[in-house]
């Protein structure tokens, strides 16, 4: 029979055209492999290169202290080596069902990207993911969307109640979103042949079951443990029987990802919290305490539009004018005449360029509006890092591991607190008892700015340095991307504006390095910390302001009569860690 065109676009065989998914065979089943077990390379992988089957491992950094039971990153390249993908399962897999949680989720998925990176093997940044703990919810499955994750994988919930020995949702391409793909068979201690051969039955034309294991034997973990000897048997099963065995990404020939199916799950969270509170960021806590000040400080000051306020404030944008209109909140712009500082919203990328860094921490950073120019702010990073010796102490985002990433503790942000003259204060104790803060005020036609650190612990801190970083991308006459028109010369750094009529100057004591990233744009003249012993707390000073004219040479001569010509300190190793 010869089929007419419209019969021809409703058959199957429309299916095949170039660009369309590809019709899902029968026995087609995905492989998933969570936690990064050690048994993942001595038992799993030789079975599945046994029988030739490709499958995922998603790996995490959260036990990875245990060597004896999970793998290192160099082990996890090996996986790679044998031809497996590598999938992100998180940093310290906590719930993200929980906003506060997916706040940092590209931090998260970030520090994973950035050890695979740093093997050997120089493994890529995975395309998929394993929601943690099988817990998922709409801000999560938005944000990996953003962060262009093209799969993900949840668990057998919540169709299928948790530790229930029941059959999951099959994976229907047209029916399941791409980056809620969900578990047919997550395998349990209790698993039997008969209730895996179930599972894998599900593995019909039109739908795919996607299995999940964990180690096998999962010794450290032992209610998600898989006997080695029945798991051989499972891959017997589907070698014997014709199964084709994939990886999670392989799963991308039946589906349209520029067009994928509207499923009813992104709007639905899993687990839901057992008080029916949801845990919100500590910003956005701490923004609706302070609705008046938060929505003038956004929309007034930083001229935020209503959608990177909604961003902070975690509200809709009609929200966002409605409580605005309510709390009087008017549209009216500082004039010009005064140097202020504020305290950032966040909410809005401070770099122009360079944007490795992920999470930034609200509560270090200071926006410093120029009296001629109140649309325009510089941002001062005080600090942008700390660090004693080799250790990471403190980061002011994600982009390196730091003491506390290594330890799986989250830092959350502090904000500033706000004095009665306009002036900030910080403070932060560390889980180790050493404590830092910082302060600016105006003062002379400048803003003085001071760092402190007091030692809590039982053992001195040597080689105590900084990062103190001023982006420029929010002051139009600065954010040209260049090292022309700047000068770095301990104890300071210059920058001149777009028209040559003033620089921006910033010096400190003790300056170990005076440099700048021009992709940011930037401007640092980093303070080194004097050694403190325990109990002691060490201090060093430094400002900022602006410079009427062509010449620099003035204010660079006045930054060395007052702070010193730094050199006396230990200098930064160079180039300093970003």
């Amino acid at each position: 029979m010869i089929l007419g065109r419209r019969e021809f676009l409703q058959s199957g065989v429309a299916a095949c055209r170039p660009g369309a998914p590809r019709p899902v065979p029968a026995k087609l089943v995905v492989l998933t492999f969570d936690d990064a077990v050690k048994s993942h390379l001595t038992v799993v992988a030789p079975l599945l290169q046994r029988y030739g089957f490709h499958a995922t491992f998603f790996v995490t950094h959260a036990w990875m202290k245990d060597r004896e039971n999970f793998l290192t990153w160099e082990e996890i390249a090996e996986l790679h080596r044998m031809g497996f993908e590598i999938g992100n399962h998180s940093w310290n897999h906590p719930n993200f069902a929980v906003p506060k949680t997916v706040a940092r989720m590209e931090a998260e998925l970030y520090l994973v990207e950035h050890m695979l990176e740093r093997t050997s093997a120089k493994i890529p940044r995975p395309v998929s993911f394993a929601y943690t703990g099988n817990g998922f919810g709409p801000e999560a499955f938005a944000r990996l969307a953003a962060l262009g994750y093209r799969f993900a994988r949840r668990g057998m919930q919540p169709e299928v109640p948790y530790g229930q020995l029941r059959v999951g949702a099959a994976f229907h391409p047209r029916k399941h979103h791409p980056l809620l793909i969900p578990t047919t068979g997550d395998a349990y201690p209790n698993w039997t042949e008969e209730h895996f051969q179930s599972v894998v039955a599900q593995a019909q034309p039109g739908q795919i079951a996607v299995l999940q294991f964990h180690g096998v034997p999962d010794v450290a973990h032992p209610w998600v443990h898989t006997p080695p000897e029945r798991f051989g048997r499972y891959l017997a099963y589907l070698h014997d029987h014709g199964f084709r065995a994939i990886a999670l990404k392989d799963v991308e020939p039946y589906c349209d990802l520029a067009n994928p199916p509207q499923d009813p799950l992104r709007n639905v969270r899993h687990p839901q919290p057992q008080d029916g509170r949801l845990v919100l960021p500590v910003e956005v806590e701490a923004s609706r305490r302070e609705p008046r000040f938060w929505l003038t400080n956004m929309l007034v000051d930083h001229r935020y539009a209503p959608a990177e306020a909604a961003r902070v404030m975690s509200w809709t944008e009609a929200e966002v004018q409605r409580r605005a209109k309510e709390l009087g909140v008017r549209n009216t712009r500082p004039g010009k005449g005064k140097l202020r500082i504020l305290p950032y919203p966040g909410g809005r990328e401070p770099r122009l360029g360079f944007f490795a860094n992920k999470d930034p921490h609200r509560g270090v950073k200071a926006s410093i509006f120029p009296p001629w120019d109140p649309a325009s702010y510089l941002l001062a990073d005080l600090p942008e890092a700390i660090f004693t010796g080799a250790e990471l102490l403190y980061l002011a985002h994600t982009h390196l591991p730091t003491l506390w990433d290594e330890q799986g503790v989250v830092l959350d942000n502090v904000d500033w607190a706000r004095g009665p003259a306009g002036e900030l204060t910080s403070e932060r104790v560390l889980p180790n008892g050493v404590a830092f803060g910082a302060g600016l005020r105006v003062e002379d036609d400048e803003v003085r700015m001071e760092l402190w650190l007091r030692n809590g612990t039982g053992a001195p801190l040597t080689g105590l340095r900084t990062q103190v970083c001023v982006m420029l991308k929010g002051a139009r006459d600065f954010r040209a991307q260049t090292r022309d028109h700047k000068v770095f010369r301990c104890p300071g750094a210059a920058a001149l504006d777009a028209r040559r009529q003033r620089w921006v100057v910033t010096a400190w004591e003790r300056c170990g390095r005076a440099w700048g990233q021009p992709l940011v744009p930037c401007l640092h003249a980093d303070p080194v910390l004097p050694d403190c012993a325990p109990g002691q707390t060490v201090r060093v000073r430094g400002a900022l302001w602006f410079h009427a004219g062509g010449d620099v040479e003035p204010a660079l001569r006045r930054a060395a009569e007052r702070f010193g010509q730094g050199g006396g300190a230990t200098a930064w190793p160079s180039p300093p860690p970003r």
